[in-house]
């Protein structure tokens, strides 16, 4: 961008007039490199140089400018500059906006810019109507989904791979997978074929049933096909293994990238580890650990934390402690989730000292306890049978700005009534109700074992079923 900026200079230099193709081509290269401010400005000088009109592409390249940064309310202003510099938007000045505005699920305000380019006599294509139907699905609307789609056919415009392949994929996400294939076999009877995208939607939606032959079916025709498995099929495969405890399948699976020529991503490794660790394999899961920095992939944030926690889960919490501290000295940004699995490790350890230690540390770190935080160091507190500082972290989480959940109230009367804190506990129950929160199952089943005690009210498990 730098030497094209100089050899826009040279125009001025050599007595020439850029013209509009000039100023277009600049402000997409801004935009290309995400510089939308920069594409503004020469916007704006191409403006002010008065000589020069911008055209249909000139707005609608800096629309999509606007679009990508999120910046949705520029992009509608511009659209409604164009008019008022004599110049009609397009299918694509309108279909780039309502594709935007459905990414943020803003859909009703999509709908309405929608009907406005209608009523403009400006048609809408197969791009638009795809974005307003993933749009629409991704919130759930299924009969606005059905209307826009045949509303697309009833107008002669037919849905491509990327229309056929947002249906598979929000069907899958709604566990619809039989319907996901029908659309799938439609799409093959219309002579369109389902691509990479299209297959792993499909794949990915047997693996969230547990499905995993069909899933593997769906696999190897994808093999079949030639290219057309990619590093994100094998990670669907590897996940949907690991979830379903098949740990055997999920290594022939990581073995099998080899052969079909795919590197493994952070993502493949990091799933991987997860299972193995899941599995209570933490020897093979360190060692995957250890071989997929010497591959030259980095663990990211979700690596280091589920590693500390496989080790926290398998009474490794030395080599835990050993790991947070060689992240410590790399200097690297830590969340508040890795310390969350190491402040859990120590109190299941007893080593709540230890806990309340790095607890009370994290501000020095520049991290504040989030809600998760506070409820695992109750739960820590309350099973070592310490309820009066239990009690008094509730009571500090108000006024360090993070209010206690439902979780939090759970947590702290489970401690009291298992620590025999009974009337504490009826306390502490009624102002979880008034705060608007249910007990949960374990907290009832608690709860039901004092009342055939008589150690509490009946009025309040009435109460308690009521909120339910």
């Amino acid at each position: 961008m730098g030497f094209a900026l100089s050899v826009f200079a040279q125009f001025f230099k050599l007595g020439l007039q850029p013209n509009v193709i000039t100023f277009t081509t600049l402000i997409n290269g801004f935009v290309l490199h995400n510089q939308v401010p920069e594409a503004a400005r020469i916007f704006t000088k191409m403006l002010e140089a008065g000589h020069c009109k911008p055209n249909v592409f000139t707005f609608s390249t800096l629309i999509k400018g606007f679009c990508n940064m999120g910046n949705n309310s520029a992009a509608i202003q511009l659209l409604g500059k164009m008019e008022e510099r004599g110049c009609e938007p397009n299918i694509v000045s309108y279909s780039t906006i309502i594709d935007s505005l459905c990414k943020d699920t803003l859909i009703d305000e999509a709908l309405t810019l929608f009907s406005e380019m209608i009523s403009r006599g400006i048609a809408p294509n197969v791009v638009t109507y795809t974005s307003l139907i993933q749009g629409v699905c991704n919130i759930g609307q299924w009969k606005q989904a059905t209307r826009l789609l045949n509303e697309m056919v009833s107008k002669a415009i037919f849905p491509d791979v990327v229309t056929f392949s947002v249906l598979v994929d929000t069907l899958c996400k709604e566990g619809m997978v039989v319907e996901a294939k029908t659309v799938v076999d439609m799409m093959i009877q219309r002579h369109i074929e389902p691509d990479t995208v299209t297959y792993n939607s499909l794949m990915d939606g047997y693996c969230l049933r547990g499905e995993m032959y069909e899933a593997r079916q769906v696999f190897d025709l994808m093999v079949s096909k030639g290219s057309m498995v990619n590093v994100q099929s094998c990670n669907i495969l590897i996940n949907g293994y690991c979830k379903q405890k098949k740990i055997d399948e999920a290594n022939k699976s990581f073995k099998e990238m080899h052969r079909l020529e795919l590197v493994p991503n952070t993502v493949t490794y990091t799933t991987l580890i997860d299972g193995l660790c899941k599995a209570g394999r933490i020897q093979a899961a360190e060692e995957l650990f250890s071989e997929m920095q010497s591959c030259g992939q980095l663990p990211n944030v979700q690596t280091y934390a589920v590693m500390l926690d496989g080790l926290c889960n398998n009474q490794q919490l030395s080599t835990a402690l050993e790991l947070l501290r060689e992240l410590e000295a790399r200097k690297l940004e830590l969340s508040i989730v890795i310390y969350n699995i190491i402040i859990e490790g120590l109190c299941k350890a007893g080593e709540v000292q230890s806990a309340k230690d790095l607890f009370c540390g994290l501000s020095s770190k520049g991290l504040q306890p989030d809600v998760r935080t506070y409820t695992i160091m109750i739960q820590g507190l309350c099973h070592h049978g310490l309820i009066i500082e239990a009690e008094k972290l509730l009571r500090e989480m108000g006024g360090k700005g993070c209010s206690p959940d439902g979780c939090t109230y759970n947590t702290i009367i489970r401690g009291f009534i298992n620590n025999k804190e009974t009337s504490r506990a009826t306390r502490l129950v009624q102002e979880m109700l008034e705060r608007g929160f249910s007990a949960d199952a374990s907290t009832m089943e608690l709860i039901v074992d004092l009342l055939s005690k008589d150690a509490v009210d009946p009025g309040l498990l009435a109460l308690l079923k009521d909120s339910a």
